[in-house]
């Protein structure tokens, strides 16, 4: 099998000109390329084998995810979803929905789809003191961090300094102060799948599951952090009736090294059934006795028609 995994699918904003985004018209040309090359998992078919090990008859076949909850999943997605009888899988953060902020990662991604990104990286560096960043975080991240994409210039290194690098007592302060710069704005209610949508949506077939709280690197925190972010996420997408369905959990930017033993350490204490990383491999048989907790996924880019715009 092969899991594919999504963000931003959706149409150009002539208001975030350099934001990276899965157009809708190539997310609906790479389904059909998938139905033609490998067809698609059924529901009971991916049931069957997060709880019985079961493998589909048919081998490679796809199963869509989405990370992060962006609204354009649901007015994008969900309708070429419905339209071709097919369901997915949904990984949301409870931050957005129980502070009613964007989340720091989407804040940074959305800075980028507005402004250049040498210039956000000069400003950033112009505010950032030192003890700010852990040199520990630099060694640690810098050669394996945003290394499956091609950015404008400048957009890569903003990134690690502001997901990775600093110490996230002072990121949100300093994102804050880029934005106020900048004269931008953030706008949280137009941002994220409604609750009502949520809702709606799994009446639809569709599953979702938990991504942390806030979206941490949570290989950045103690276990007593870890362990208080996946609760948080488990607790909110528990309170929305998915009867008879496995608990799943998606790790946040989803690299290894963005997750530690304590993650999985946690998420099998919490009784969470499966887990999904971020790596170009298919999924096999005892990945699921070996592995269930870190269940490869392809990045949508890695296959025809799924090159960001």
């Amino acid at each position: 099998m092969r899991a594919v995994v999504y963000h931003y699918v959706r149409c150009f904003d002539q208001q975030l000109p350099l934001f990276r985004y899965l157009d809708i018209v190539n997310f609906r040309k790479q389904l059909d390329y998938f139905d033609k090359s490998y067809g698609f998992v059924t529901k009971e078919e991916w049931l069957d084998f997060v709880t019985k090990g079961k493998m589909p008859k048919k081998q490679g076949k796809i199963i869509l995810t989405f990370d992060d909850g962006p609204s354009c999943n649901y007015h994008h997605v969900f309708p070429e979803l419905i339209e071709r009888n097919l369901w997915g899988i949904f990984y949301l953060s409870s931050s957005p929905y129980k502070e009613k902020k964007v989340l720091d990662v989407h804040r940074v991604n959305l800075l980028c789809g507005a402004f250049d990104g040498e210039a956000l990286l000069a400003s950033a560096r112009e505010k950032i003191e030192n003890f700010m960043i852990p040199d520990a975080k630099i060694k640690e991240y810098k050669n394996n961090t945003y290394v499956r994409f091609t950015n404008y210039p400048g957009v890569s290194e903003f990134k690690k300094i502001l997901n990775y690098y600093i110490d996230y007592v002072y990121r949100e302060t300093l994102i804050n102060q880029i934005a106020e710069e900048k004269n931008f704005t953030f706008n949280h209610d137009q941002f994220y799948i409604s609750s009502n949508q949520i809702m709606k949506m799994i009446k639809e077939g569709m599953i979702f599951g938990a991504h942390s709280h806030s979206h941490a690197v949570m290989s950045k925190l103690s276990k007593s952090e870890q362990k208080k972010e996946i609760e948080k996420s488990l607790r909110f997408i528990s309170g929305f009736s998915q009867p008879g369905l496995p608990s799943t959990y998606s790790h946040p930017f989803g690299g290894f090294e963005s997750f530690n033993t304590a993650t999985i350490e946690i998420l099998a204490e919490k009784g969470v059934e499966y887990s999904f990383s971020i790596e170009n491999n298919q999924i096999k048989k005892n990945d699921i006795l070996l592995s269930k907790h870190s269940l490869p996924r392809f990045d949508c880019n890695f296959f025809r028609y799924g090159q960001a715009s």
